[in-house]
């Protein structure tokens, strides 16, 4: 215990030192796919603070350094409290408390208006820690105790509407609501520490229609980030060892804060009669995301904020590969996401949402395959660079499966406390 409570307090501040500084936001000032693709800024917009005693004087005034003007460092800690109430499909029932803690951290640096680097660290820490190893290469992300870089890459923009990353990435297309979740691609979300390791190409101007394309690297294993890895899925295929991604971002569009689609392809992954078998399908899964802003006069301040997602997979596994049923048809392809944040409720904003996942539906990080749940989140900011959530959620299965005695269910109450530096 006294090595994790060590390791809390000393990685933040190693990470983020000039002299161990190997981690962070890309120059570009990595943002939330979904809101706002920010144009190439030094280092030093985002990276906010004093001059130091190395700062430049120039006709009497100081001047930042090439380091601090260059150079920005940024990272976060998240510690969580999850406790959940299993029912397995036997019948018994258990109860987890489950402490955990996440720290990341690092640096971006800007060489030139056109180009810059970033680089991250990431350690996870929880009760089922053993002790603590650097690994470079994972594959579907990392266990407690294990710390790599969740982010090393170059950006290069060489026109106002071209943005160009490549390397270990962190790519996110959440829908815009307080529980913030996604039916396509989601890295590292919650306390997970997963990546893209790939090229992510922007087009498009902040205020305009924007493209978002992906190209991701697959180890033979899966996934690093867990798209595409739920069910019969193989990666050994050559053809398989890219997943490709392309999203379309609308412009702001009052009263709307989210207009998105996207497409999601892995050649030849699936495997609709079960691992083993020769028949070899692509993974196919298109998806949609909206969301709205609707202030009501009688609530005021609230404001109304529905969102939604919708998504459909061209082809999906036979029942009896899933185990829902000894048939041989088509597991069912859709899911869907729906719910209302109550924004400025207090001086926070509350969630609540619906989520159905069908069992053939197999892309989703974030949502389990054959799985119904509803969840309400309240979230507020407690001060600057500080958030707190609060979460129940409760998760179902939708079919029962062939030999099981029951649908397993999960009751999960978690709270959490972000602080960004």
């Amino acid at each position: 215990m006294k090595r994790i409570l060590v390791a809390i307090l000393v990685f933040p501040v190693v990470i983020l030192s000039p002299v161990g500084a190997v981690g962070g936001d890309s120059v570009a000032k990595l943002r939330d796919p979904l809101t706002q693709h920010e144009s190439f800024t030094t280092a030093s917009e985002s990276a906010a603070g004093e001059p130091s005693s190395e700062t430049e004087r120039a006709g009497g005034e100081t001047q930042p350094t090439w380091f601090e003007r260059q150079v920005a460092f940024i990272g976060d800690v998240r510690a969580a409290l999850s406790v959940d109430r299993i029912g397995e499909r036997d019948g018994d029932d258990f109860t987890e408390v489950t402490p955990a803690v996440r720290l990341r951290g690092g640096a971006a640096v800007s060489f030139l208006p056109w180009l810059g680097m970033a680089a991250r660290l990431a350690l996870g820490i929880d009760d089922d820690i053993e002790g603590f190893d650097f690994r470079l290469s994972h594959n579907g992300g990392i266990e407690a105790g294990d710390f790599t870089f969740d982010k090393l890459f170059l950006t290069l923009k060489p026109h106002e509407l071209l943005t160009i990353e490549g390397g270990r990435l962190q790519t996110a297309f959440e829908v815009d609501s307080v529980v913030k979740d996604s039916l396509s691609r989601n890295d590292s979300s919650g306390l997970d520490i997963n990546w893209t390791d790939g090229v992510y190409v922007v087009i498009g101007r902040p205020t305009s229609l924007k493209l978002h394309l992906i190209g991701q690297s697959n180890p033979d294993d899966g996934p690093t980030n867990g798209v595409g890895a739920r069910g019969p899925t193989d990666f050994a295929d050559a053809t398989s060892s890219i997943t490709y991604y392309v999203g379309l971002q609308a412009p702001p569009l009052k009263p709307f804060t989210q207009l998105y689609a996207d497409v999601t392809i892995i050649p030849q992954a699936l495997r609709p009669a079960g691992l083993g078998t020769e028949k070899k399908e692509d993974v196919v899964a298109f998806t949609m995301k909206g969301a709205a802003d609707f202030p009501v006069a009688w609530l005021e301040p609230i404001i109304l904020h529905p969102f939604g997602e919708f998504g459909v997979m061209a082809w999906t596994p036979q029942e009896d590969v899933l185990e829902v049923s000894n048939s041989t048809e088509r597991a069912g392809q859709f899911a869907f996401v729906a719910g209302v944040d109550l924004k400025n409720l207090g001086p926070g904003s509350l969630g609540f949402q619906f989520n159905w996942t069908e069992a053939g539906y197999l892309v989703s990080p974030d949502y389990p395959n054959n799985a119904w749940s509803i969840e309400t989140r309240y979230k507020v900011p407690i001060a600057e660079k500080v958030v707190f959530e609060i979460r129940y959620r409760h998760r179902q299965e939708i079919e029962k499966l062939v030999d099981a005695m029951d649908r397993q269910t999960s009751d999960n109450i978690q709270a959490r406390i972000t602080v960004k530096f």
